[in-house]
């Protein structure tokens, strides 16, 4: 990489996301010591400098000098030339699956990093199937799923394991999000909406990606982690527990497959879910999935889903972008509860025949999990892999988060920018 490339570049800044990333690249690309450059990147050089001018303003800075790049997501020339004047992309522009691949390209023949927030399987390991050789060829690191999907669940089980004395075998996940006051209106933007609905439609494609992705399976380690398909309640969380469809359990189950095959590591096994606070949400959302099931089968269908967010989704969503006051009084926070067995692990031995006979519980937990969490998490990201690389896994490649940080300090960094991860309890299990 050349000298007199930006350190970091935010592709789509005019966009909800992208804008919100803006401060905390300001202010994260000179605190402890750093003196990282940056610049916003996007299609209109007018829209660009209206979005520095009214983040500049909202935080008290003129950004009127800050480097602008102007190009065109769909031509993969302008692509490369933009590339190739950063040496990472911040990508925000999505759905991923249509507009993720011909940037991550462009990012590897340029030689520059890559992060992005997606939470979209199928292209997320379509880029590792087809472009984990190259990135590593490249010594560049492209990682998605850098905010809350899935950077709070997946480096949340590293940290568990890292607290953990002994043998940690399993991990379930409980996210929870919620606001506080009373703030009406939709709490989730449009564009979340839209990477959903088309993940769901092309599903499909994911078995054919697997099976060329993951030709051999993983050994069976036992004790086997049972997944509780019906809603329940638990003493660990407030509210009724359902499975959460999101793309956290797959990213997780990626870093441990990683794990397992690179560095020789016990696979944790893992299983995800969502609490809500009613039985009427447990059917409102039992619902929406089988609406969104059913349309996402046919065209017409998923016209419907994007033309009107606001009915299939029972108000959560809307093309309006939710309101400044309510994005800020809401949060996000996930707990984690492990199980395992004390002491030293015993090599090579997959399947135990005593039972667990310890646990430990952990959390995670931000404010703003869709535009201040998920942005703090993004741009973190990539200030590590600028300055942490040398900590990071085969010198690069196609990563999900917890295999490309693991032995890094993003965790830390995290912490200090409110993204807390904390122990609760570690104690043994009483039979």
């Amino acid at each position: 990489m050349t000298e007199d490339r930006l350190d970091i570049l935010i592709l789509g800044a005019t966009g909800f996301t992208g804008l919100h990333c803006i401060p905390y690249v300001h202010k994260l690309s000179k605190a402890n010591g750093r003196n990282l450059t940056w610049g916003v990147a996007g299609r209109s050089e007018e829209k660009l400098q209206e979005v520095l001018k009214s983040t500049g303003e909202k935080i008290g800075v003129d950004l009127s000098n800050t480097p602008m790049v102007i190009t065109d997501i769909k031509s993969y020339d302008s692509l490369l030339l933009m590339a190739k004047k950063t040496k990472i992309v911040i990508n925000c522009c999505g759905p991923y699956q249509f507009l993720g691949e011909p940037v991550v390209k462009a990012c590897i023949a340029a030689g520059t990093h890559h992060v992005d927030i997606s939470g979209e399987p199928q292209y997320m390991e379509k880029m590792q199937l087809e472009q984990h050789q190259n990135a590593k060829e490249k010594g560049v690191y492209v990682i998605s799923a850098c905010g809350l999907d899935s950077i709070p669940s997946d480096l949340g089980v590293i940290f568990l394991k890292q607290n953990f004395d002994g043998v940690l075998n399993s991990v379930e996940t409980y996210l929870e999000v919620w606001e506080e006051g009373n703030n009406s209106g939709a709490a989730i933007n449009v564009g979340t909406w839209n990477s959903a609905v088309h993940s769901l439609a092309q599903w499909n494609e994911l078995n054919d990606i697997r099976r060329k992705l993951f030709p051999k399976a993983l050994p069976s380690f036992n004790p086997q982690l049972k997944k509780k398909l019906l809603p329940h309640k638990s003493d660990l969380v407030d509210g009724w527990i359902i499975p959460f469809p999101g793309a956290d359990l797959p990213v997780m189950e990626r870093t441990q497959r990683y794990l397992y095959e690179k560095e020789s590591k016990r696979p944790i096994q893992v299983n995800t879910y969502f609490v809500v606070r009613s039985i009427f949400t447990v059917i409102l959302f039992a619902l929406g999935g089988a609406i969104l099931t059913i349309l996402t089968k046919f065209n017409c269908g998923i016209k419907l889903l994007l033309n009107y967010p606001e009915v299939f989704s029972f108000g959560m969503v809307s093309k309006k972008q939710p309101s400044e006051e309510k994005i800020e009084n809401s949060w996000f926070q996930v707990t984690l509860h492990g199980k395992g067995w004390s002491g030293p692990s015993e090599k090579g031995l997959n399947n135990y025949t005593i039972p667990y006979n310890k646990s430990i519980l952990g959390r995670v937990k931000g404010r703003n999990p869709t535009y201040g969490s998920t942005c703090i998490c993004l741009v973190c990201a990539a200030i590590v892999v600028l300055t942490e690389s040398d900590k990071m896994p085969e010198e690069g490649g196609v990563f999900p988060p917890g295999a490309a940080f693991e032995n890094t300090s993003l965790i830390t960094l995290l912490k200090e920018n409110e993204v807390t991860f904390d122990i609760i309890s570690e104690k043994p299990i009483l039979r």
